[in-house]
């Protein structure tokens, strides 16, 4: 959980290539829970979007980041900053009190394409290809 936070890049680069070189020896599979998406670039080849404890979004590594689809995972790609100096888009409004959470769609009160639909019920998965599913009534793909 976290195992890089507050470290400078050089012993983050060292701790990343331990846990790779560990995961390598033993032959393991390995859950890495971040929210530093360079890391999830570098480390994973499965990746989970979780927003207020659910699966929004799962693919590939390839999934997510080139078809991105939840709302909250363009929200996460739009606020992080580039090297060309593009004006960083943060997500609006405030995350959810985890004691006390929307019906349906927790991401909703934040999201630009929310309907009423998505304050009332129930949100299945969509699956758009392969292994990658988003949790959004108003994403393409079809329920399976």
């Amino acid at each position: 959980d976290e195992p890089t936070t507050a470290l400078d890049v050089t012993i983050q680069a060292q701790v990343l290539s331990m846990i790779a070189s560990l995961r390598d020896r033993y032959q393991t599979a390995m859950l890495l829970i971040t929210h530093d998406l360079g890391v999830v670039a570098q480390m994973a080849e499965d990746v989970a979007i979780i927003y207020a404890g659910q699966i929004v979004e799962r693919g590939s590594l390839e999934d997510i980041f080139t078809r991105t689809a939840h709302p909250y995972t363009k929200g996460l790609f739009a606020a992080l900053p580039t090297a060309t100096g593009k004006r960083l888009r943060p997500i609006p409004g405030m995350p959810p009190d985890p004691t006390n959470l929307p019906p349906a769609c927790a991401f909703a009160p934040r999201c630009p394409l929310a309907s009423e639909a998505c304050r009332s019920g129930e949100i299945p998965e969509k699956w758009l290809s392969g292994d990658h599913f988003v949790r959004c009534i108003n994403m393409g793909g079809s329920h399976e």
